[in-house]
C-alpha cells in the first residue's frame, strides 16, 4: 500500500478538486504504466469486466510502486476473499460492484480492514513486504485503505440515506448504464430520468461530506461532469478510449462506422473507389435561420457546434436572410433547421414535405407554434441541459450585483459621489431565503451553485416536480405566495405558458417582502412589468433584474430603465462562448441521431413520433 498516494489523493478530494483517473481492462501491464507516467491520480484495475487473472492483476498493481498513482482493484463481487487477495497482492484499495445496502457495505468496509475495525487475516503477502514490514503495514493501513461502492441500482438508490452516514469510504461511484437497466431501460447509458437521479444522489453524497466518481463517456462530458460536482473522473476505460481515439481518425477520412456487437464487418463500412464521406444517407441538409450570421454573411458566434458535422457528409447552409417569423419559402430543401430567435407559425411549415426536425437553439419554445409542428409531421427538440451552468451562474452573479448594489457603486465613482457610499450598505446572501420559481435544470443548477453560500434551505415553487427532487437538493416544496413572502431572492425558471402568463403581477408582488430582490431570466410575460415598474418605483420592492420582457426586442428604453435599483440585459445575460458552443453541440448531436435512425434528447411534442407520416418521412429521409 503507497501511503503517501492515498494521503495525495484525499488530501485533493478534500480541497474539492478532481482526481483523474483510467479504468483498466486490457491484459497488457503497459496500459498502467502508461497512466502512471502521465501522472494519473489512480487507476481502476476492472477484475470484473476485463476478466483478467490474478497473475494480470498483480502485474498491473506492480505498474504502479512507487508512483503517485493509487491503485483500486474492483472485484467480481462483494466476497471476503477476492477483497483481501486484491489488497494483500498491494492494492490500495477495492471496488465493490453492485452495493445495495448499509448492510453490504458495511461488510466491504469490514473485509478491507484488519480487527479490531474488520476481518482482514494479516500474513506474509507483497502487502506485508512478505511479513518483513508487518507492524508496519498493519499500523497504518486501515487508515488509508479505500472502498469504494459503486451506486449501480435503484435499490442502492433507495438506501442511500443509510450508507452515506458510515464511515470508512470516502467515495461513491456511479455505474449508469447498469442503474438504468434497473430501471428498465436496458442498454442505455442513462435512461430517461436516469442522469437526474445521478445528479441527486451526488448532491446528497456531497452534502454529507464525501466524493462522487463517474466514468466520462467523451472528453466534452469530462469537463461537464467535473462541472456537475464529480470529483473522481474516469477519462474512460482503456479499450474505449482507445476506440474513441480510432473513431475520430477514422472520421477524418469518412471511415467511421459503428461497431456491431458480433464484431463482425458490415457492408455498410466497405467502400470503392476510395473513402465514403458519409455513413448515413447523402444530401441530409440542415439550415440555420439568418440570425446566426450578420448582414455581410460573417458568424456571429465563436462556436456553435458545428464541426460535430465534420465527415459526416451533412451539409450546412444559412438562411440568405433573417426575418422575424420563418417563411415557408426558406424551409424548401432543408431536412433540419437550427432555430435561433425568428418565430415558427403553421405558415411557416406549409412547405415542409422534407423538414424531418426544428432543433430549438436554447430551452425555450415560447417562439414555436408546437400543434403546427406536430400537425405538419415535424419534430421540435430543444438543447436540453446545455443552458443550466451558463444562466446559473448569470442568476447567482445577479443576487449579489443587487444585494451589494454593485450598479449605484459603480456609478459613484463614475460621477465623483464618493462622499455618498454610506447610503448602499449591501448584503451577503448567507442567512438569505432564496424562493425558485420553476425547478428544472436551470433552477436546481443555481441551488447547487449556492452550495457554498450559506443560505437557508431554498423554497420551490414547482407543481410538476417530485419530491425526491426537493429533498435531494435540501430545498423545500412550497405554496407560490409563501414562497414570494418569505423569500429575500425570488428567481424565476419556469417556461412561458398560459399558465406562468403574468404569474407574478401586483397582487404576488405586494406578498413580497419590501428587502426582497425579483430576478427573471426565463421569459417576458411571466411578469406583469407594469406591476412590478410600480412596486419598484414606491419601494414596495427592494430591485430587480430583469433579461427577458413581453415584446422583444425594442429599440427605445423602457420605463423601468429610468430606474436605480433595476439590473438589465437584452436577453443575453447568460450569453457566454461556451452557453453557446454547448447548445449548439446539443442540438447538432440531436440532428445527427435523426439522420442516424434515433431519437434525440429533448424532443418536445413527443406524439410526432407515433404520426405514420413522420415515421415515412423519416425512413425516406435517412434511407441510403
Amino acid at each position: 500500500m503507497k501511503t503517501a498516494a492515498c494521503r495525495a489523493l484525499r488530501h485533493t478530494l478534500a480541497a474539492d478538486q478532481p482526481v483523474f483517473g483510467l479504468w483498466v481492462t486490457l491484459e497488457s501491464p503497459a496500459i498502467t504504466e502508461m497512466a502512471v507516467a502521465l501522472g494519473l491520480d489512480w487507476v481502476v484495475i476492472d477484475a470484473e469486466h476485463g476478466h483478467l487473472d490474478w497473475k494480470e492483476i498483480a502485474e498491473h498493481v506492480r505498474a504502479t510502486v512507487r508512483s503517485e498513482t493509487v491503485a483500486l482493484v474492483r472485484v467480481a463481487e462483494l466476497n471476503r476473499a477476492l477483497v483481501k487477495r486484491a489488497l494483500d497482492i498491494g492494492a490500495d484499495g477495492v471496488v465493490i460492484p453492485f452495493v445495495e445496502t448499509a448492510e453490504q457495505l458495511t461488510q466491504a468496509i469490514r473485509f478491507a480492514r484488519y480487527p479490531l475495525e474488520g476481518v482482514r487475516g494479516l500474513g506474509a503477502e507483497r502487502a506485508t513486504a512478505w511479513g518483513q514490514a508487518t507492524a508496519e503495514h498493519a499500523a497504518e493501513a486501515n487508515d488509508h485503505v479505500f472502498v469504494v461502492p459503486i451506486l449501480e441500482t435503484v435499490t442502492a438508490g433507495a438506501n442511500l440515506p443509510e450508507m452515506i452516514n458510515l464511515a470508512g469510504t470516502d467515495m461513491f461511484w456511479f455505474g449508469p448504464a447498469d442503474y438504468s437497466a434497473s430501471a428498465g431501460h436496458r442498454g442505455q447509458w442513462e435512461g430517461p430520468g436516469v442522469a437526474d437521479e445521478i445528479l441527486r444522489m451526488k448532491d446528497r453524497i456531497r452534502r454529507a461530506g464525501k466524493h462522487c466518481g463517474v466514468v466520462a463517456t467523451s472528453d466534452e462530458n469530462v469537463r461537464q461532469r467535473i462541472d456537475q460536482g464529480f470529483r473522481g473522473i474516469g477519462l474512460g476505460m482503456d479499450a474505449g478510449l482507445l476506440i474513441r481515439s480510432l473513431r475520430a481518425s477514422l472520421a477524418a477520412v469518412g471511415r467511421d462506422r459503428r461497431m456491431r456487437s458480433d464484431l463482425t464487418v458490415g457492408p455498410e463500412a466497405r467502400s470503392e473507389g476510395g473513402p465514403r464521406l458519409a455513413r448515413r444517407a447523402p444530401h441530409f441538409t440542415v439550415a440555420l435561420t439568418g440570425d446566426f450570421h450578420d448582414s455581410t454573411g460573417r458568424p456571429r458566434f465563436r462556436d456553435i457546434g458545428l464541426s460535430q458535422f465534420e465527415g459526416t457528409g451533412i451539409e450546412v447552409r444559412p438562411f440568405v436572410e433573417h426575418r422575424p417569423e420563418v417563411g415557408a419559402d426558406q424551409l424548401v430543401a432543408a431536412n433540419a433547421v437550427i432555430v435561433l430567435a425568428p418565430r415558427i407559425t403553421a405558415a411557416s411549415l406549409t412547405q415542409s414535405s422534407d423538414l424531418l426536425a426544428l432543433g430549438r437553439f436554447g430551452v425555450g419554445y415560447d417562439s414555436v407554434d408546437v400543434s403546427a409542428c406536430t400537425a405538419a409531421d415535424v419534430l421540435l427538440f430543444i438543447a436540453a441541459g446545455a443552458v443550466d451552468r451558463s444562466v446559473a451562474e448569470a442568476t447567482v452573479g445577479w443576487m449579489i450585483a443587487l444585494s451589494h448594489h454593485m450598479r449605484m457603486k459603480d456609478l459613484l465613482v463614475r460621477e465623483g459621489r464618493w462622499d455618498e457610499r454610506t447610503r448602499y450598505m449591501g448584503t451577503e446572501l448567507r442567512d438569505r431565503t432564496l424562493g425558485v420559481i420553476g425547478f428544472g435544470g436551470i433552477g436546481q443548477a443555481v441551488v447547487r451553485l449556492l452550495t457554498g453560500f450559506g443560505i437557508n434551505p431554498p423554497l420551490v415553487y414547482d407543481p410538476f416536480i417530485s419530491a425526491t427532487t426537493f429533498t435531494a437538493l435540501g430545498a423545500r416544496p412550497v405554496s407560490l405566495d409563501e414562497l414570494l413572502s418569505q423569500s429575500e431572492f425570488v428567481s424565476i425558471h419556469c417556461p412561458l405558458t398560459d399558465q406562468t402568463r403574468n404569474l407574478i403581477a401586483a397582487r404576488e408582488l405586494a406578498l413580497m417582502k419590501p428587502t426582497a430582490y425579483l430576478i427573471n431570466t426565463a421569459r417576458g410575460g411571466i411578469v406583469d412589468e407594469s406591476a412590478l415598474e410600480s412596486a419598484l418605483r414606491e419601494g414596495r420592492l427592494a430591485g430587480a433584474a430583469l433579461d427577458c420582457f413581453a415584446t422583444e426586442p425594442f429599440t427605445a428604453p423602457p420605463r423601468i430603465a429610468r430606474l436605480d435599483n433595476v439590473l438589465l440585459a437584452p436577453h443575453s445575460i447568460a450569453w457566454t462562448d461556451e452557453l453557446f458552443r454547448d447548445i449548439g453541440r446539443a442540438v447538432c448531436r440531436g440532428i445527427l441521431d435523426l439522420a442516424d435512425g434515433r431519437v434525440p434528447k429533448g424532443v418536445v411534442n413527443r406524439e410526432v413520433l407515433d404520426r405514420p407520416g413522420f415515421q415515412a418521412k423519416w425512413k425516406r429521409l435517412i434511407s441510403p
